[in-house]
């Protein structure tokens, strides 16, 4: 399966690795550090690279930490379309100490211009025409509107009309690009709870027969929902039916990444392999809790996700 991702707030993440508790204010000395590439965008990238799909990568670069991103992010086996922003690459620095409490610290990116953005929507919808997947993903950086996921959404529609297209992110930028009928969205409860808000809707999403009744308010052409909810595990919302999904039962040793795998596994189970939705749910629940499972930014293995996947429970929701 041939899979566009659009990052257009790339990062590079620096995690600093304490054998003691963060000593706010005094001085600290790292056990360790590690270098990933950041981003929601960035971790999709890499579990489906890993998982044997082809991935265009498109996304910006630039700045003091924009060859290094680049440099990992190709050592991951991921075909790079950089476009270079003045703006550079903004780094998010992780402290997760002896006590095991993570604490960070994020940059915002940008601003970038509206030629950078021009040229980086170029070679993405050139990307959509040779893809099968599209997944938009992530924050926007300065100087982007918050209707631009809706732009990108219907302008690859046109390049390409049976692009399956996935939209993870939050607030008003969901809430826009919603409204031009992605195939997939998925929304933490916050963030469901904050696309309902925006249609003037209010929920109770405290079980998942209430967050399937939220979800059929929001109406329009039937879009999937994943609603993950962490160690609670997550509810699928689609046209075939509804479904709640059980998280297994793992060591927590990492702090990110887990609802980007969730997504980018669901999407290759689906799609790439046609598994049954509820077996690509289960496959996902289980790619997220492998993903945690790992310490730092360190990936888990088909293995790894394999084995997991015999804990989940998938129970269709009338």
């Amino acid at each position: 399966m041939r899979v566009a991702i659009l990052n257009l707030n790339p990062g590079i993440d620096r995690v600093i690795y304490l054998d003691h508790p963060t000593r706010v204010g005094g001085m600290n000395r790292a056990a360790r550090s590690l270098l990933t590439p950041g981003s929601k965008a960035a971790n999709q990238a890499r579990i489906f690279s890993m998982l044997g799909d082809e991935v265009d990568f498109c996304t910006f670069t630039g700045g003091p930490f924009g060859a290094a991103c680049d440099h990992l992010s190709a050592g991951e086996g991921i075909t790079l379309h950089p476009v270079p922003t003045a703006a550079g690459v903004r780094t998010n620095t992780k402290i997760i100490d002896g006590d095991g409490a993570c604490t960070e610290f994020n940059e915002s990116g940008g601003p970038v211009t509206p030629g950078e953005l021009a040229l980086l929507k170029t070679e993405l919808l050139g990307c959509c025409g040779k893809a099968q997947v599209l997944s938009i993903c992530g924050s926007l950086p300065q100087g982007v509107e918050k209707d631009f996921y809706r732009e990108i959404i219907l302008s690859a529609r046109e390049v390409n009309p049976r692009l399956f297209i996935a939209l993870d992110c939050d607030g008003e930028q969901l809430a826009k690009g919603f409204s031009a009928a992605p195939d997939l969205i998925k929304p933490n409860r916050g963030e469901l709870a904050g696309l309902l808000s925006f249609h003037s809707l209010s929920a109770d999403l405290s079980t998942p027969e209430q967050i399937c009744t939220a979800c059929g308010k929001l109406g329009g052409k039937p879009t999937r929902i994943l609603c993950t909810a962490d160690v609670h595990g997550s509810v699928a919302v689609c046209p075939e039916g509804s479904w709640q999904v059980t998280a297994p039962s793992v060591p927590f040793r990492s702090f990110s990444g887990a609802g980007d795998t969730y997504l980018a596994a669901y999407l290759h189970a689906s799609l790439a392999e046609g598994k049954p939705i509820p077996e690509a749910l289960a496959y996902a629940s289980a790619a997220a809790a492998a993903r945690v499972s790992r310490p730092g930014t360190e990936l888990p293995t088909k293995d790894d996700i394999n084995t997991l996947t015999q804990q989940v429970t998938v129970t269709p929701i009338h």
